[in-house]
């Protein structure tokens, strides 16, 4: 019996340590990525009028928070330009857009366009390595432009914790020139890259939907119950007061 218990308490211990060094090695392939803020977009919808007609592109963009910090917020500024029609334009028309600056507009720093379709997406708070999805909706016929490249410039962005910046950070090269080291962290995944695969979570933005409602839900019985319990004691305390009068 003593022989079989040993035996047990090996395989026992054995197991742990499989299970140890399985999490270790998880944690290490994580940590060896860069950190990054990963975003893409996904779910674009047009949205016709009563005539038939395209006048919006609702679309969705995830959020993969790759990196030990974690985000109080963060606005991201989307743009695209529709290369092909550009061709097409009138060079005439090209010179006359091109007026000369007031003197007000000398003296104001100039923004870079990030094209001709522009639209803000507000990023909620993001714990380390958490995801959030976000609906959003783009003013513009050519909703297939959203598929194509795209140009982006963190407008701002805020820490709750920082980490240091390690060698491992590899350099942006399709974003502006961020306000903070927080920007930096920015990074936007296409279609092409891996990454909009194999790093974000499996989970459609009506599932996050599901889950954020049953959190409220959770928060607001937890609440309720909290108050009843108040409201209980309050209760006792009142009938010793009136038993003492």
């Amino acid at each position: 019996m003593k022989v079989v218990k040993k035996a047990l308490c090996s395989t026992l211990m054995l197991a742990c340590a499989a299970m140890i060094t399985s999490a270790n090695a998880q944690t290490q392939e994580d940590t060896t990525k860069p950190r990054a803020v990963l975003f893409k977009l996904h779910d674009i919808k047009p949205v016709l009028n009563t005539d038939g007609i395209i006048t919006h592109c609702d679309f969705v963009t995830t959020f993969y928070n790759r990196s030990t910090s974690s985000l109080k917020q963060a606005q991201v500024e989307f743009g695209w330009t529709d290369e092909v029609s550009a061709q097409y334009f009138n060079d005439d028309i090209k010179i006359e857009n091109q007026a000369q600056p007031s003197t007000n507009s000398r003296n104001k720093k100039e923004v870079e366009k990030l094209g001709d379709i522009t639209t803000v997406v507000d990023m909620p708070s993001l714990g380390s390595y958490k995801q959030v999805s976000v609906k959003s909706s783009v003013k513009s016929e050519k909703c297939f432009l959203l598929l194509g490249s795209m140009k982006y410039r963190v407008n701002s962005c805020a820490l709750i914790s920082s980490e240091t910046s390690d060698s491992s950070s590899r350099r942006r090269t399709n974003t502006t020139a961020a306000p903070s080291e927080c920007a930096q962290l920015f990074e936007y995944v296409d279609l092409n890259n891996p990454e909009y695969h194999d790093e974000f979570k499996e989970i459609s933005y009506s599932e996050q939907e599901r889950i954020t409602d049953d959190n409220k839900k959770q928060d607001v019985k937890e609440l309720d119950t909290s108050y009843d319990v108040i409201v209980k004691n309050f209760e006792k305390a009142q009938n010793i007061i009136d038993d003492i009068q």
